[in-house]
C-alpha cells in the first residue's frame, strides 16, 4: 500500500514516519514543506496551503501537518485558522482528483473548546474552542462530506509524548524534563483521574488497523489512553521510572480535570487502546535508552 505522510518536517509526523517504518507492507511517501529536509525521492516538497500540483498516485493520506499555536514562527490565531483550512481544502480537491481510498485525519481534542463535563464523548459541542481547535473542527467536517470520494477517519488526539524534550510543551514533556533534571513538580488535580495522553507508537498501531481494513466510513473519534489513573499517580510512576528525587507540589487548579472516552473508537475497530501506564512506561524507557538521563 502507498501512503503519503504530511507534515514530515514536524515533531510528531517525523516520529510517525520512523515509526511506521518497522511495518515492511508500505510505501512510505514523506511530504515536507521544507525543501532543506528533501534527501531522497521518497521525500516530497509541498506547500499545502498552495495549490497542489503532484503527480503522485497513493492509497491513503495521514494528515498530521498543521500549523499551531507552538509553531516556530509565532503564527498568530488567525493565520493558524486559515492556514490549516486551506491545507484541508487543497487536500480534499487532490483527493478526490486522484482517487485516493482514504485519509487519516490527526485532529486534537482542542476542537472541544472549554470543557465541563467529567467525561468527554464524541457528541459533546464545542465551547469557547481557540482558533486553533476551530480549524480542526471545520476541517473534520470537510473531510467527512459525503460527495467525497474518498473515506475519512478523524481521531481527536491529546497531547502525544514524543522524545524531542527541545520544548516545553505539551505539559506533559515540561513535567518530564522537571523530573529529569530532579526539580520540583508544581502541579494540581492531582488526585483527579488523567488520560489525556498518547504516544506515536499507539497512534501507528491503530493507524495500520484502520489502512488494513478493507471498508471504513467516514467518523470522527476520540483516541487517548486507556484505564485512567489519578494524576499523581502519574507523576510518581515517571519519577520512580527515571530515577528523579524530584518532589510534587500541589498547588490551586487552573482548569477543570476530566478524562477522554474512546470507547466508540474500541469498539469500532475492536482494538484495544493501551493504558497509561504503559504509554508512561514506555516512554521514559526510550527517553533513558536514548541517554538523555544515565
Amino acid at each position: 500500500m502507498r501512503v503519503l505522510i504530511t507534515g514530515t518536517d514536524g515533531v510528531v509526523g517525523r516520529e510517525i514516519v520512523n515509526e511506521f517504518k518497522k511495518y515492511k507492507n508500505y510505501n512510505l511517501l514523506e511530504l515536507t514543506n521544507k525543501k532543506k529536509t528533501i534527501k531522497n525521492n521518497k521525500v516530497i516538497y509541498q506547500d499545502l496551503t498552495k495549490k497542489i500540483n503532484l503527480t503522485i498516485k497513493v492509497d491513503a493520506i495521514i494528515h498530521c501537518a498543521a500549523k499551531h499555536p507552538f509553531s516556530k514562527k509565532g503564527n498568530d490565531n488567525m493565520n493558524i485558522y486559515s492556514s490549516n483550512v486551506k491545507m484541508t481544502k487543497n487536500l480534499i480537491k487532490f483527493l478526490n482528483d486522484n482517487n485516493v481510498k482514504k485519509m487519516i485525519f490527526l485532529s486534537s481534542i482542542d476542537v472541544y473548546g472549554l470543557i465541563k463535563n467529567d467525561v468527554v464523548f464524541e457528541n459533546q459541542k464545542p465551547l469557547k474552542s481557540n482558533l486553533y481547535g476551530k480549524s480542526k473542527f471545520f476541517s473534520e467536517q470537510l473531510f467527512c462530506k459525503k460527495d467525497n470520494k474518498f473515506k475519512s477517519v478523524c481521531l481527536r488526539i491529546p497531547s502525544v509524548l514524543t522524545f524531542n524534550l527541545s520544548k516545553n510543551n505539551p505539559l506533559i514533556i515540561k513535567i518530564i524534563k522537571k523530573i529529569m533534571n530532579n526539580e520540583k513538580v508544581f502541579s494540581y488535580n492531582l488526585n483527579k483521574k488523567f488520560n489525556n495522553i498518547l504516544d506515536v507508537k499507539e497512534i501507528v498501531e491503530l493507524i495500520n488497523v484502520i489502512l488494513k481494513k478493507k471498508k471504513i466510513k467516514n467518523e470522527i473519534y476520540n483516541f487517548s489512553a486507556s484505564y485512567p489513573i489519578k494524576f499523581v499517580h502519574m507523576i510518581n510512576l515517571m519519577i520512580k521510572l527515571l530515577k528523579s528525587k524530584s518532589e510534587i507540589i500541589s498547588v490551586m487548579p487552573k482548569k477543570k480535570s476530566f478524562i477522554i472516552s474512546s470507547k466508540k473508537l474500541s469498539n469500532h475497530f475492536n482494538y484495544d487502546i493501551a493504558s497509561i501506564n504503559k504509554i508512561i512506561i514506555r516512554c521514559c524507557q526510550k527517553i533513558k535508552k536514548l541517554n538523555y538521563i544515565n
